[in-house]
């Protein structure tokens, strides 16, 4: 008995499912997810904020041109006394202005307001290749789960089948008085029990599909199939050390930048206690301050207006004082993070090399118990051993088969771990 005859009967399992379903490869469903994240959108709309603020804050360098009005009415009759005579006033009084004011030096706050705002800018563009990551990471971690639910599946539909066999075999027997009854109701509950586990795969199988749909924007209960199997063999890229990936990473350069961000927060906090200088023109039309005939007039001013912070208790020292604690501290997580990620680079390496030897190992184990299952079967129909050996066999052939399995789905993660350790899309590599 071959088992490799018996998974083409297996597949009879799957039919029913795969009329109009829609067939993905990986890289369709990876791009498929892209497209539709929400949460790449949300990154994608932050960043595209960042921008417009760092356009807002370059316009501080510019001169700002203001215009005003006013309007007053006066109620009650007023007279103004003029050496004993009586002038009395006009009831309106109104004016407009124009003015275009220059910053000349505003003690650097407008210089490291617009750089900060360029670094904010420069992390959100990170955090949009972050989210990036993520996302092609979670793609990976669900297409191949779900490719191992399904091959799962089919292994148990294949198990139930190998045991389906065995139980007609024993039944005949029964029938004919070569066997007693414990051996066949053995063999029925195993049938049973397998009957359950191939439920509980298929289960596992749908809801595994239903999330790929979510992810990819279509109905959960859309019907799909996978073109790439668990056992598809990936290429194993070059090792690539943590100085490398530091360099690549984003999540890296998002702690790097948030140094510098918190740099100009200093600079900032040091900037409000600075001299500042401004210079403008004004031009008000209007009626005059003493509004005797209600004629009106111009009135043009250039002005120069300067200040000197001269004493605030201490105020910028501790300001300052402040913001340098939080640099220390931002600093501190920034060498965490390249702790994180040697460890994560190293972690990666050691996983996927040893998760592909284990691959090879789970293959010939399979391989044995395959041939084991054959000759306690056929030794048993001989009447050479017991039930008990043929129950053991199964249960050693679907537990090989269940690791095998566990093995590539490991080996995938472990493939899809160390291309984000590494940040090994940024270099051009797969």
């Amino acid at each position: 008995m071959k088992t490799k005859m018996i998974y083409i009967i297996g597949m009879a399992c799957m039919t029913g499912t795969l009329s109009a379903q829609t067939v993905v490869d990986y890289s369709t469903f990876e791009q498929k997810v892209l497209d539709y994240s929400q949460t790449l959108k949300q990154s994608v709309a932050q960043r595209t904020a960042m921008q417009k603020a760092m356009k807002a804050a370059k316009t501080a360098f510019f001169p700002a041109v203001d215009a005003t009005g006013s309007y007053q009415y006066r109620i009650n009759k007023y007279e103004m006394d003029f050496g004993g005579m009586a002038v009395p006033m006009e009831h309106d009084s109104y004016s407009a202005e124009v003015g275009v004011s220059q910053p000349i030096y505003a003690g650097g706050s407008i210089y490291h307001n617009y750089k900060a705002s360029q670094i904010q800018t420069q992390m959100a563009d990170k955090s949009v290749d972050l989210t990036t990551d993520n996302i092609i990471y979670a793609a990976e971690a669900s297409y191949w789960g779900t490719a191992a639910q399904k091959e799962m599946y089919e292994t148990m539909c294949q198990y139930v089948q190998i045991i389906e066999q065995l139980t007609k075999v024993l039944h005949d027997k029964y029938d004919d008085g070569y066997i007693s009854k414990t051996d066949l109701i053995q063999m029925q509950t195993r049938l049973k029990e397998a009957e359950l586990q191939r439920s509980s795969s298929y289960q596992s199988y749908q809801v595994a599909l239903q999330n790929m749909n979510v992810l990819m924007g279509l109905e959960p209960l859309a019907e799909m199939d996978l073109t790439d199997s668990i056992s598809t063999i990936l290429p194993m890229p070059a090792f690539i050390g943590a100085e490398t990936a530091l360099n690549v990473r984003p999540d890296y350069a998002i702690s790097q930048l948030d140094v510098d961000y918190q740099k100009r927060q200093v600079s900032l906090a040091a900037a409000k206690y600075n001299p500042s200088l401004s210079i403008g023109f004004k031009e008000t039309w209007g009626t005059q301050m003493l509004n005797i005939s209600g004629e009106t007039m111009f009135n043009s001013n250039v002005y120069a207006s300067i200040k000197l912070p001269i004493f605030h208790w201490g105020a910028r020292f501790k300001s300052t004082a402040a913001q340098k604690a939080i640099l220390l501290s931002k600093q501190y997580a920034l060498q965490d993070k390249q702790d994180q990620i040697s460890k994560e680079v190293a972690k990666a390496w050691t996983s996927l090399t040893e998760n592909t030897r284990q691959i090879s190992i789970a293959e010939e184990n399979c391989k044995l118990a395959e041939e084991n299952l054959d000759l306690n079967t056929f030794s048993y129909t001989e009447g050479k051993l017991t039930i008990l050996d043929v129950l053991s066999a199964q249960l050693t052939w679907i537990q090989a088969y269940t690791n095998l399995i566990q093995s590539y789905y490991e080996q995938k993660i472990a493939l899809a771990d160390y291309r984000k350790a590494t940040g090994i899309r940024y270099l051009g590599q797969k």
